[in-house]
C-alpha cells in the first residue's frame, strides 16, 4: 500500500485511517468503532472496513449509523469484516421522527435498515435513543418493547450539551433519573459497565438496556478510555475538548515508509492518552465542568 500518492484532500483517505488503526492494534487497542457524523455518507466506507479488517480478525469492529442506508449496505459491510453495529432510532412514530431528524418518511427506512442488519449477521444489534423531554420521553418503554421483540440490546442516552445540542440543552434535557428507578424495578440482574461506569439492566425479556449518561452521571469522564480519529487527522480523547488534540495528517503525509509512519503514530497515540483529562470532575459531591465558558452561555442564553 505504500507509494499510493499524496493525499491533498482535508479528509483522511482510507489508507491514512488503516495506519491509525494499525498502529492502535500494536498497542493493543482490539475495538474499533467507525462513527461519525455518518460514516455511511462515504463513498469508501467499504475499503476502510476492508483495510482495518486486514490488520487482524481479533479486531472487534463496530460501526454507529443513522441507519438510512442499511438495507443496501449491511450485507456488504458484514462481508468486508464488520462484526456489530448501533443505529440510532429516537421515535417509533414517523412525524416525531421527522421532528428531530428532519428526514421526511425516514422511519420507514430506518426499520428497513434494521432488519437488514439482523438478516446480514451484524449482531449484536445495539439501538442508540437520545431522550428529549417533551419529545421522546413517552416512547420510551414502547422502544424498549420493540427491541424485546427483535432482540436487541438499547442504549438509553441522556442528551449532552454538544454541536446543536449545547443549544437546545436546558429545554429538553433529561437526567433519565425515573427511567432509571422502573429499569431497576424491571431487572432481572445488574451490573457497572468498566468504560464510563455505565449502569446495565438485563431484562426479563433477555434483553440489556444501558442507561448513557454523559453528563448526569459523575464518574462517567472519570472512567473512559476512548481515543478518536478525526476526519481531519487529529487524535481526541474527549468529545467535549479542543484543547487536548494531538495533530497526526503530517506524519500520514510525510512520505516515509509504512513501518516508519506506524511507529511514529503509535508515539502520538500514547502522548494523546497522557495528555488526557476528564471534562467533567467530581469534587466534593459537585459535577464541576471544564468547559465554564459553554455552561455559561447555555445558563444566560
Amino acid at each position: 500500500m505504500e507509494g499510493e500518492g499524496f493525499n491533498k484532500s482535508p479528509r483522511l483517505s482510507p489508507y491514512e485511517i488503516y495506519l491509525f488503526s494499525k498502529a492502535s492494534y500494536q498497542l493493543g487497542i482490539k475495538n474499533i468503532k467507525l462513527t461519525g457524523g455518518e460514516p455511511t455518507a462515504r463513498a469508501d466506507l467499504l475499503e476502510i472496513v476492508r483495510l482495518i479488517r486486514s490488520i487482524s480478525d481479533e479486531i472487534d469492529l463496530s460501526m454507529t449509523t443513522n441507519g438510512f442506508t442499511m438495507n443496501s449496505l449491511a450485507y456488504k459491510l458484514k462481508e468486508g469484516g464488520l462484526n456489530r453495529i448501533n443505529i440510532s432510532l429516537h421515535s417509533l412514530r414517523e412525524e416525531v421522527f421527522e421532528r428531530i431528524t428532519g428526514v421526511k418518511n425516514g422511519l420507514k427506512r430506518v426499520l428497513e435498515g434494521i432488519n437488514a442488519s439482523l438478516e446480514a449477521g451484524l449482531r449484536p444489534i445495539k439501538i442508540n435513543l437520545v431522550v428529549l423531554k417533551g419529545i421522546n420521553d413517552n416512547e420510551v418503554w414502547n422502544i424498549i418493547d420493540f427491541c424485546s421483540k427483535i432482540g436487541s440490546n438499547l442504549h438509553i442516552i441522556e442528551l449532552h450539551p454538544v454541536g446543536l445540542g449545547a443549544r437546545e440543552f436546558l429545554k429538553y434535557h433529561d437526567n433519565l433519573n425515573v427511567i432509571e428507578a422502573k429499569l431497576k424495578e424491571m431487572a432481572v440482574k445488574s451490573y457497572f459497565r468498566d468504560k464510563h461506569a455505565r449502569p446495565v439492566y438485563q431484562l426479563p425479556s433477555g434483553i440489556e438496556v444501558e442507561i448513557v449518561k454523559p453528563y448526569a452521571n459523575p464518574m462517567f469522564c472519570s472512567s473512559c478510555n476512548r481515543i478518536r480519529l478525526t476526519a481531519e487527522g487529529k487524535i481526541k480523547t474527549c468529545l467535549y475538548r479542543e484543547d487536548k488534540s494531538v495533530n497526526v495528517i503530517d506524519i500520514l503525509r510525510s512520505g516515509m515508509k509504512e513501518e516508519e509512519i506506524v511507529s511514529e503514530l503509535k508515539r502520538r497515540i500514547l502522548f494523546a492518552n497522557y495528555i488526557r483529562e476528564p471534562n467533567f470532575k467530581y469534587r466534593e459531591g459537585k459535577l464541576i465542568s471544564s468547559a465554564k465558558n459553554l455552561f455559561s452561555e447555555i445558563i444566560n442564553a
